[in-house]
C-alpha cells in the first residue's frame, strides 16, 4: 500500500514539473516573439510614423521598417529626416540637421527641450522623513541640508541629523504659514525629489489630511507655503526638476493632470485604466503614449495641453496566434513563477478545447489495458484513469513514467 502512495505522489510531483517546462518549452519553439511597434509624431509633417520590427525573432533576424500615417513604407533616411527631435545626433552627422522648423530656429536651447519620462499612477515608496533643501541658493546646484522634516498630527517638525532632536525655532517657523493657510495635520502625502541630482530644487506638493494641496519650499532660509486647489483625490504625483512643468498629478481614477510652473492645472485628455504613460515633449508637441494589451495608442497634445491628434496601432501578442490556439489544445495548465520566484501558482486553461485530447489520451490508457488484459476496475487503474482524465498529457506521461508494478 505505501509503494503506491508513494507512486501516486511520483505522478503528482512529474505532472508538476512537466507543467511548468513543457508549456514553455513549447511556447520558445513555436513563438515569434511580438514585433516592437513604435509610434511618432513628425514635427515636419505633423502627422504620425510608424515603425514596426519584422522578421523572425526564433533565429534572431530582424528589421525595422518605417511607414508614414498612410501605410506607405519610407527609407529610414527619411524616417529621420521626419523627427528631427528623435535624431538629432545622426542627422548632424549626416549633415542633414535642418537650421530651422516651422519657422522656428533650432538652437541649442530648443534641441535641449526635449524630456522624456514614465509616469506611474501607483506610488512607488513614501519616505518619513525628507530634506528640504534651498531653492534660491547662492551657488549653482543643490546643496544637502543638516536636517530632514515630518508631518505629524503635531505639525512639520525639523530633526537634526546630527542630534536627532527636534529643531523648535525652524519648525515653528515653517508651522505657521501651513496654519494660516489651513493646513489640517497630519499629512496624508509628501511628494518631491529629495535628491540633490538636480540644478534646483522646487520643494514639496503635500496632500494634507483633508485632501488639500499645498505647495512648500524654502527661499533664502524662509518659508514658502501655496495652496493648489484641485477637486478629486490624489493618488499620485510625479515631480520634475526641469522643463515648464512642476509635476503629473494623478487622481483616484488614474486621471492624470499637469501643473505648469505658473500654478495652471490642465486636465490631459487621455485615458489609460493601468496609469502608465510614456510622455515625449519638446518645443512644438507633448505626447502620452499609452499601451494595452492589444494595442498602443499615441496622443498629441499642443504645448497648451491640447489634444491634437490621437492614433492607434494593433499589437499582435503570442495569445492571438495559431501557435498559442494549439497550446491550449494541448496542455489543462500551466505552472508559472511569481515575480520575486517565491511562489509556483497554476494558472488553469480558460479555453476548454484541452478536454479533447484529455479524452484521447485517457481512451488510449484503457485500450493499452485491454491490449494487455489488465482489469481495468482495479483501483490503482481507476486512479491513473482519473490522473489522465484531469490532467490530460502531463497525466499519461506520468503513469506511464511511473507505471504499476505487482
Amino acid at each position: 500500500m505505501g509503494a503506491k502512495i508513494v507512486r501516486i505522489l511520483l505522478i503528482l510531483l512529474a505532472i508538476f514539473i512537466m507543467a511548468y517546462y513543457l508549456p514553455s518549452f513549447y511556447q520558445k519553439s513555436v513563438e515569434k516573439r511580438p514585433y516592437k511597434t513604435m509610434i511618432y509624431f513628425s514635427e515636419v509633417t505633423h502627422d504620425f510614423i510608424i515603425a514596426k520590427e519584422s522578421g523572425d525573432t526564433l533565429n534572431r533576424q530582424a528589421e525595422m521598417h518605417y511607414y508614414d500615417a498612410k501605410g506607405n513604407e519610407i527609407p529610414e533616411k527619411e524616417y529621420m529626416k521626419l523627427l528631427p527631435f528623435n535624431n538629432t545626433r545622426k542627422l548632424k552627422l549626416m549633415g542633414e540637421m535642418p537650421d530651422s522648423l516651422n519657422g522656428i530656429e533650432l538652437n541649442n536651447k530648443i534641441l535641449k527641450s526635449v524630456r522624456r519620462s514614465i509616469l506611474i499612477a501607483e506610488p512607488f515608496y513614501s519616505l518619513a522623513l525628507n530634506p528640504l533643501f534651498e531653492s534660491q541658493p547662492e551657488r549653482i546646484g543643490v546643496q544637502l541640508p543638516d536636517d530632514v522634516f515630518r508631518i505629524n498630527k503635531h505639525g512639520i517638525e525639523f530633526l537634526n541629523c546630527e542630534s536627532n532632536r527636534i529643531e523648535q525655532e525652524k519648525s515653528k517657523k515653517f508651522n505657521q504659514p501651513l496654519i494660516e493657510k489651513g493646513f489640517s495635520f497630519p499629512a496624508k502625502g509628501i511628494y518631491g525629489i529629495p535628491s540633490t541630482i538636480k540644478l534646483k530644487d522646487d520643494g514639496y506638493f503635500i496632500v494634507d489630511n483633508s485632501n488639500r494641496l499645498f505647495h512648500l519650499k524654502m527661499i533664502k532660509g524662509e518659508p514658502f507655503c501655496k495652496e493648489i486647489k484641485f477637486n478629486g483625490t490624489i493618488k499620485n504625483i510625479k515631480c520634475h526638476s526641469s522643463g515648464d512643468l512642476f509635476c503629473h498629478i494623478f487622481d483616484d481614477n488614474n486621471q492624470i493632470y499637469v501643473l505648469t510652473r505658473e500654478y495652471e492645472l490642465h486636465k490631459i485628455p487621455v485615458e489609460n485604466p493601468n496609469g502608465r504613460f510614456f510622455v515625449t515633449s519638446n518645443y512644438f508637441y507633448n505626447t502620452y503614449k499609452v499601451n494595452d494589451k492589444d494595442k498602443s495608442t499615441l496622443y498629441v497634445l499642443s504645448p497648451e495641453y491640447k489634444l491634437i491628434a490621437k492614433h492607434t496601432e494593433t499589437i499582435d501578442h503570442y495569445s492571438h496566434s495559431k501557435e498559442a490556439e494549439i497550446e491550449r489544445s494541448i496542455f489543462p495548465f500551466k505552472i508559472m513563477r511569481t515575480p520575486g520566484l517565491a511562489h509556483f501558482i497554476p494558472i488553469p486553461n480558460p479555453v476548454k478545447d484541452f478536454y479533447i485530447l484529455n479524452l484521447i489520451c485517457a481512451g488510449i490508457f484503457i485500450i493499452i489495458k485491454l491490449i494487455r488484459r489488465r482489469k481495468i476496475w482495479l483501483p490503482v487503474n481507476v486512479a491513473d484513469f482519473t490522473i489522465i482524465l484531469l490532467t490530460g498529457i502531463y497525466g499519461f506521461i506520468g503513469v506511464w513514467i511511473f507505471p504499476n508494478r505487482k
